[in-house]
């Protein structure tokens, strides 16, 4: 959600520096699209946290073990 209102704050930026022609409000809106894609969090599970049992470090643990 909050990479939604970022990017359209940016947008509306942007869009407000071709309107009223004065480039650092477009600046501004580019700033903000710059952290909204660095801040945005990959909310992918890893292996590890998917409640598994083993996990990926012992299970090459174990396998490394039978060579």
């Amino acid at each position: 959600m909050k990479l939604l209102l970022l990017i359209s704050c940016a947008v509306v930026c942007v869009a407000l520096s071709f309107v009223w022609r004065e480039p650092w409000i477009g600046g501004v809106g580019l700033l903000i699209a710059f952290v909204a894609m660095f801040t945005d969090r990959d909310d992918v599970r890893l292996d590890d946290e998917r409640g598994s049992y083993e996990t990926t470090k012992s299970v090459r643990n174990m396998r490394r073990h039978d060579r």
